[in-house]
């Protein structure tokens, strides 16, 4: 009996002995997160819960934006009437901040039925997929989106343009022959130097409207894209005479 006692207690101390070793260890081993493998690099372990955005993606990819969406639409379907110059009914589309505050307008008045007054365009009602763009970018917050390369302008990288040297030629070839001084096509008249910048807003909207388009001009059909960009590039550059 005294002999099974002594073993009971040597089994009792060892235990203890055990569990004291095991609260040590405990204590001296750092915490280590359930995430993180030990036996792979920092690199792998790190960010395995944090979405990448590092990647330099565009913020508004996916939404429909004023400058890759909204505003070649705007500027075939309306700008031509709704610009800073002609404000036709008292409205002008010409900016984001214009368009983003009348977008109720805008969207409504393409919705209304043919042969109604307030219809726009006159020309027509626009194509269903247009509209929807229209709604789904003020569903989408209205945002601006980034400048394309056209609408930033080339800087001059095509070269540096005058008017007497490179854009009256141009006006001689497609538009004097209903905008010049005698008996101009709506009183618009592009003859010489000052009158084309006094009323180069019209000129471009009218120039960037599509082929079939209301006001387009030449009214034969839009202009050829390198003309055109010509034109924008000088107007870029100051309009130097």
């Amino acid at each position: 009996m005294k002999k099974l006692t002594l073993i009971f207690m040597g089994i009792v101390a060892i235990a203890l002995a055990l569990s004291c070793t095991s609260d040590r260890l405990l204590e001296e081993t750092p915490y280590e997160d359930a995430t993180t493998n030990p036996d792979l690099p920092d690199s792998e372990n790190s960010g395995n819960n944090t979405p990448d955005n590092t990647s330099g993606t565009d913020p508004n990819a996916g939404f429909i934006t004023y400058q890759a969406d909204v505003k070649p639409i705007l500027n075939q379907l309306c700008v031509a009437c709704h610009n800073s110059a002609l404000k036709e009914d008292g409205v002008d589309l010409s900016t984001y901040y214009l368009a983003k505050t009348q977008i109720n307008d805008i969207i409504e008045s393409m919705q209304e039925e043919a042969g109604e007054d307030d219809l726009m365009p006159p020309s027509g009602r626009a194509d269903a997929a247009i509209i929807q763009t229209l709604i789904s970018w003020k569903t989408d917050g209205l945002l601006e989106g980034e400048a394309t390369p056209d609408d930033q302008g080339s800087g001059g990288s095509n070269g540096s343009y005058t008017y007497t040297g490179d854009i009256s030629g141009i006006i001689a070839d497609q538009c004097i022959l209903c905008h010049g001084p005698n008996n101009p096509a709506g009183g618009y008249d592009i003859s010489t130097y000052q009158k084309t910048v006094d009323q180069i807003g019209v000129f471009i909207a009218r120039i960037d409207l599509q082929t079939g388009q209301a006001g387009v001009m030449p009214p034969a059909g839009r202009m050829d894209e390198a003309i055109i960009q010509k034109i924008k590039d000088w107007v870029d550059q100051g309009m130097p005479e």
